[in-house]
Formats: C-alpha cells, sequence, structure tokens
C-alpha cells in the first residue's frame, strides 16, 4: 500500500539525468495550479537521499510559493535501472496523447470564469480552433441511414410520422418488431 510522507523540502534532492525540461514559464504555471488548487500530486521520491523522480518541476513550484514541506511517496521498490526508467516513462506519458477537442471546447465553455493561461493552456489557440470547425463546410454525402427504436404505445403517432416519411422523395421506410 502506498504512503504519502511529508518530508522538508530542503530534505529533498533534484534528480540529476532529469531529461524533462521545466521552464521558468511552466514552474510558473505550475505554482499558479498549486495556489489555486493545492499541492494534490505528491512527488515520487527514492533512495536515502529523497531523490525526486518525479516531481522536479512542482518542488520548483512549491520553493515559488515557500512551501516547507511536500507530500511524497517512495519507490524504493524500484531497482535503479527501474528508477531511471520510470522517469522517462512518466514524463513520456504525459505527451502521448492530446485532448478529446469536442470534450474540451465544452468543458472551456461551462468554465468560462477560469483563465486556464494561468496554468499553461493556451485558450486562444482553441478558440481559432473552434472557428475553424464552426465555419467548415460539410461535404454532401449521398446518403444517411439511422435506426429509430419508438415504443407502441404511442402508435397513432409513429404511423403518422412513418407514413410522412414514406411519402417523402428519396426516403426508404423500414420496419420490423421484435
Amino acid at each position: 500500500m502506498m504512503k504519502i510522507e511529508m518530508i522538508p523540502i530542503e530534505k529533498l534532492t533534484g534528480f540529476a539525468r532529469n531529461s524533462k525540461i521545466h521552464t521558468k514559464k511552466q514552474i510558473e504555471h505550475i505554482a499558479n495550479s498549486v495556489r489555486e488548487f493545492g499541492f494534490n500530486d505528491p512527488l515520487a521520491i527514492a533512495g536515502p537521499d529523497n531523490v525526486i523522480l518525479e516531481g522536479n518541476g512542482r518542488i520548483e513550484a512549491a520553493r515559488l510559493l515557500g512551501m516547507t514541506q511536500l507530500p511524497c511517496i517512495r519507490l524504493d521498490h524500484l531497482n535503479e535501472s527501474e528508477q531511471r526508467a520510470y522517469v522517462i516513462a512518466h514524463n513520456a506519458l504525459c505527451l502521448e496523447t492530446g485532448f478529446d477537442e469536442a470534450a474540451l471546447f465544452g468543458e472551456l465553455e461551462a468554465l468560462k470564469d477560469y483563465d486556464f493561461r494561468n496554468y499553461g493552456l493556451d485558450c486562444d489557440k482553441f478558440d481559432v480552433t473552434l472557428d475553424k470547425l464552426q465555419q467548415k463546410k460539410l461535404a454532401p454525402i449521398a446518403s444517411a441511414h439511422y435506426l429509430v427504436s419508438v415504443a407502441v404505445d404511442h402508435n397513432d403517432k409513429i404511423a403518422g410520422t412513418m407514413a410522412t416519411l414514406r411519402g417523402m422523395e428519396g426516403v426508404q421506410v423500414r420496419a420490423a418488431s421484435n
């Protein structure tokens, strides 16, 4: 079972071979997130020197905020090669995918009061993409197929609707029951 330990920041050691780049701007974004939402993601550490395997950007943000202790989990069960591989794998996994843009647009629309630029998300880029999607002309399609299931307790309304559809040019209606 994973145990969270609160460790004084001065007793934590950065990972000397960390290949992940943390710019000053990104560290500011992380600090903004921590300030707004809290420090909700423990650092992953290993060894007697408390080497930070995961969270080197977060510790820099914590320093900016004047934090003195940070939540940590130990990965001492991994050998040195596994620890080094984990650092790369963890950082690479975050880069592997992007956003489901439709879901993201919906969330950004619902959360208009948040300025996500404070956390490193360029909303202007997504606004431009959304505008392009809204202006995109759809190519005409030859045909579309719809499957409609109806309850028989509205039989009169259904019969009228089906008769209207059958009377339309280019519409084929097939009925089945089970």
